[in-house]
C-alpha cells in the first residue's frame, strides 16, 4: 500500500479526506486485492471506503470497463 500511495503522491491520512469512491482509493484497493490476501472488508476499512460490498462493486465496474475497452 505504501508503494501505491507514494506513486500517487498521497499520504495515508489524506485518504480520510477523499471520497469513498475516489479513483486513487479504487486503484489502491485493486492492487491490494490482486497482490495480497487481504479481504474486501479489510480493504474497505483501511482505505475508508465504506462497506466492502461498495468496494466490490467499484472493482467489478472497473473490470467491466476494462473488458469493454479491449474489444
Amino acid at each position: 500500500m505504501k508503494e501505491e500511495l507514494k506513486r500517487l503522491g498521497c499520504k495515508e491520512r489524506e485518504l480520510l479526506a477523499r471520497a469513498k469512491g475516489d479513483p486513487a482509493k479504487v486503484t489502491i484497493a485493486r492492487r491490494l486485492r490482486t497482490e495480497s490476501t487481504m479481504t474486501l472488508k479489510w480493504v474497505a476499512e483501511r482505505l475508508h471506503m465504506g462497506a466492502w460490498t461498495y468496494v466490490w462493486n467499484l472493482l467489478a465496474a472497473q473490470r467491466t470497463k476494462g473488458q469493454r475497452s479491449r474489444v
